[in-house]
């Protein structure tokens, strides 16, 4: 899953030095733009929608802190990068994923992005479920209509009213089925 990231920072050379780490150590991660102060860093957020953000906590205009207090709705996963330490306790208040001491050492940089991925990845499937239950209770009444199930070995056209119900397991969901056997008995299994 290709994550995207935006780069807050006042200092240019912390942003590429970060930039470059990123590249090398976290492939996953997509850098997609920066800002070097709040305002800009503001607009940038908005316009970009970006999966986490890097966020320096010092800059001139304003904190890392100001900014997340500006924003009406935060869906993206904050670690903040910083080269003072007195800030780790007001960072998780904002919960952080983590906090970086710069110079950033690469081992804490991937634990930090590892988590932040696994946050992004469970939000994404707690998000295709939401919108799974959403078009279930909307087609409910149109028998004709079938949904297509992708399985590791097929794909299943199954009818919204047969499905019991759905679970979710890591990365994956399990659908419980109604069928009938040949009995007449009703059965149930997972897809």
């Amino acid at each position: 899953m290709q994550i995207s990231a935006v780069i807050i920072d006042d200092e240019q050379n912390n942003i590429d030095n970060l930039r470059e780490l990123l590249r090398i150590y976290c492939p996953s991660i997509n850098v997609i733009s920066h800002a070097h102060n709040v305002a800009a860093g503001k607009n940038c957020l908005l316009e970009n929608n970006p999966d986490i953000v890097f966020l320096d906590i010092q800059m001139p205009d304003a904190s890392g802190f100001d900014l997340l207090k500006q924003l009406s709705h935060k869906n993206f996963e904050v670690i903040f990068v910083t080269a003072y330490d007195q800030y780790a306790i007001q960072a998780i208040r904002f919960s952080a994923i983590d906090y970086l001491l710069k110079p950033i050492n690469v081992d804490d940089l991937q634990h930090a992005v590892e988590k932040a991925v696994k946050t992004c990845e469970a939000k994404a499937q707690n998000h295709k479920l939401e919108n799974l239950i959403h078009l279930l209770k909307w087609q409910q009444n149109k028998e004709e209509h079938r949904i297509a199930l992708v399985t590791l070995k097929e794909t299943r056209f199954v009818k919204p009213g047969e499905i019991v119900r759905c679970e979710s397991s890591n990365t994956y969901y399990i659908l419980f089925e109604r069928w009938r056997t040949t009995a007449g008995k009703p059965a149930y299994f997972s897809v």
